[in-house]
């Protein structure tokens, strides 16, 4: 069996496509594809390795593309920060909906009243420079 170029290594070690995927991606046949693998085609193989450096290549990520550490799906982007950003949104409507459902309940309502109260009274000496139990 001859040696594989490089490019087939590329294209199907590193980037994980058959042929017929590979000649979509660079716009060949699958013909040029398999000549390409066995002669190699350094232009092509870059072409291969730009797309797979920018392709998001799991279940579920079809058209997303990740570029210069941004993702981009359409005319959408995301950076790092406000992924993050949007995380942190998501854990604080979680708790809050978590306190609502809790406040729902007698006791919690009862609790909030208990705090509600020593809070209003705290407020009220601590205006009147009275000692704070």
């Amino acid at each position: 069996m001859a040696r594989k170029s490089s490019f087939y290594k590329a294209r199907w070690n590193r980037c994980g496509l058959n042929e017929t995927r590979a000649a979509e991606i660079i716009g060949c046949t699958v013909e040029d594809v398999q000549r390409f693998d066995d002669e190699g085609a350094p232009i092509a193989e870059r072409l291969l390795l730009l797309w797979d450096s920018k392709h998001v290549n799991h279940d579920g990520w079809d058209g997303f593309l990740f570029s210069r550490g941004i993702l981009r799906y359409k005319n959408r982007r995301w950076t790092p920060c406000m992924l993050k950003a949007i995380h942190n949104e998501r854990e604080e409507l979680d708790a809050l909906r978590r306190e609502i459902s809790r406040l729902k309940t007698w006791r919690g309502l009862f609790t909030f009243s208990v705090y509600k109260a020593v809070n209003c009274v705290r407020h009220h000496k601590a205006r009147r420079g009275l000692k704070i139990d």
